[in-house]
């Protein structure tokens, strides 16, 4: 059965999110103040409704309490955005994922019983320092605490060795996950050089690294930055 999510406010976050989540299979209802982004929209979602979200009755009008999951992504005016979400919880919506745009609103959110409050600028500035700064960090997944999953360029002192030499989990306190292999491949049609990636599953012991495998790994901060040093 498909997921049924509301998405309440329509902005650059939550415009892609539902529209996102519809071509994965999801019964998407959008909602907004502005008649313009409804006509937008319309067509690609599953329902696209402009009602002002901080009227209960309104909510409950739209079947809100149905919803596997409701994101409040008001970027303008926290007031509306906060309202809307007391209206949720009073409702009993089963599960509320809030946008913060500050840490005091971050703090305010949570406060008022939502439990999954996402930042997405900040989350987006940490991952842009992080590729600045280590320039063989090509993704990195949050996981919560000091803990990511990144996925990073094979270093030159690990070219040539198995994963049993390296011993990761030993010597720096990190899980390889998988790996990825870059295949490069000519078209027979076009002659034209063509590069894919391969994930090759979980690796066995006697695996042994190459200059573009790209690895994936789970860990802490401090011990993938004494990795890539």
């Amino acid at each position: 059965m498909a997921k049924k999510i509301a998405i309440i406010g329509l902005g650059d976050f939550g415009t892609p999110l539902a529209t996102t989540l519809t071509e994965l299979g999801a019964e998407v209802l959008a909602i907004d103040t502005d008649f313009n982004v409804i006509e937008e929209i319309k067509d690609k979602v599953t329902v696209a409704v402009r009602l002002d979200s901080t009227d209960e009755r309104a909510l409950k009008a739209q079947g809100i309490t149905e919803m596997d999951a409701v994101v409040v992504s008001i970027g303008a005016g926290f007031e509306d955005a906060l309202l809307t979400i007391m209206n949720l919880v009073q409702m009993g919506v089963k599960r509320i994922i809030a946008r913060s745009t500050s840490p005091i609103h971050k703090k305010i959110l949570t406060k008022v019983g939502v439990k999954e409050v996402i930042s997405p600028e900040e989350e987006i500035s940490k991952k842009l320092a992080s590729n600045l700064i280590h320039e063989d960090i090509l993704d990195y997944i949050q996981l919560g605490g000091d803990h990511n999953i990144v996925q990073l360029k094979t270093p030159d002192a690990f070219i040539g060795k198995s994963i049993q030499e390296l011993d990761l989990r030993i010597r720096y306190n990190v899980n390889l996950i998988t790996i990825k292999k870059i295949l490069t491949t000519v078209n027979k049609k076009t002659s034209e050089t063509e590069t894919t990636e391969k994930i090759i599953g979980v690796p066995a012991a006697s695996t042994v690294l190459e200059k573009d495998d790209i690895l994936v790994l789970f860990g802490r901060d401090r011990d993938i930055q004494k990795l890539i040093d």
